[in-house]
């Protein structure tokens, strides 16, 4: 079934379906609903997560695989596929058509999709995955969405803010989700239990930190491994938790991983200095260590969701190093 974000959180509340798929432009926005999923998954005893992302020879035996010799007694697993800008391909889409019709009771299927075309969106394995679990397609972020966005988002934190102060951060942060998050888990250190006013906004926001997820994210893509190590260090002591930096540094590589895939970067936003830097170290990096990155964001992302003992700073450190 098809279902809106209210819906689908008031229903995960109640019973969680065996198969989901989340649709959006925003990668956070993704996160946000893979979260509140492996938070109820957790809750209903599974505890092992595997992620697959989606490349053009990716084997999708671990699907057909699944569903040998099932055992009511296994251990539960979390599948999670993700989906980076296309399709699952002919093959894909057939492996993933086959697995509705008969799924392992033992696993929770979680396809994931970050700017996936419309046509895409209406195809007949997305479709195969809406009639036997759940679908949800996240609106793109506009300016007014954006304000209910960052009220919803204070509001889970605990945080109260009037409303002059929210069009502020707003218009401060237009179109910049993470930086609207950076600011918010500042104001949640800074003001516990208390409203926060336009003085308090203002105050709050000429007093940013030295570094930003943005500085992180550009010197991460230009490889500068020693400032790229102090911003994370510096993020750290200010506050800053592990999900917001794992995104930042997953976005650049899963952009970096479209440009080896497609040979352009045509599917890609940003300004032509950021493009033509994604192209250049797109091409200077082997393929290998892009995929590999692949494997790591989804190895750290189990770790601060408490699936792996591993370290997750430690982990975000390594795989910084690595680029």
């Amino acid at each position: 079934m098809k279902l809106s974000r209210s819906f689908f959180i008031e229903g995960l509340k109640k019973e969680i379906s065996d198969i989901y798929a989340l649709f959006a432009d925003e990668p956070i926005q993704i996160i946000e609903l893979t979260d509140k999923i492996i938070e109820k998954a957790k809750a209903e005893g599974f505890q092992e997560k595997e992620t697959h992302i989606v490349t053009k020879d990716i084997d999708w035996s671990f699907l057909s695989s699944q569903n040998e010799n099932f055992d009511l007694f296994g251990s539960k697993k979390i599948l999670e596929v993700k989906l980076i800008g296309s399709g699952p391909g002919n093959k894909g889409s057939k492996a993933l058509k086959e697995y509705c019709l008969n799924p392992d009771p033992n696993k929770l299927l979680i396809v994931t999709a970050e700017g996936l075309e419309k046509k895409q969106q209406g195809s007949a394995w997305s479709k195969a995955l809406e009639e036997r679990g759940t679908l949800v397609i996240e609106p793109a972020i506009n300016k007014l969405s954006m304000s209910k966005w960052i009220e919803d988002k204070a509001a889970s934190m605990n945080l109260k803010i009037d409303k002059q102060a929210l069009h502020l951060l707003c218009d401060k942060n237009e179109g910049n989700l993470n930086g609207a998050i950076q600011e918010l888990m500042k104001l949640s250190l800074l003001f516990q239990n208390q409203e926060i006013s336009i003085h308090d906004m203002e105050k709050s926001i000429s007093d940013g930190s030295k570094f930003g997820i943005f500085d992180l994210s550009n010197v991460f893509l230009e490889g500068d491994k020693k400032k790229t190590m102090k911003i994370i260090e510096s993020l750290r002591a200010e506050g800053v938790q592990p999900p917001l930096l794992l995104w930042a540094l997953s976005k650049e590589i899963y952009n970096l991983f479209k440009v080896v895939e497609e040979g352009n970067t045509k599917n890609i936003w940003g300004p032509r200095y950021y493009l033509e830097l994604l192209s250049k170290r797109a091409n200077d990096l082997p393929r290998v260590k892009i995929k590999t990155g692949l494997k790591d964001i989804a190895e750290i992302d189990a770790s601060i969701k408490g699936l792996s003992d591993k370290s997750p700073w430690q982990s975000i450190r390594d795989l910084a190093m690595k680029f």
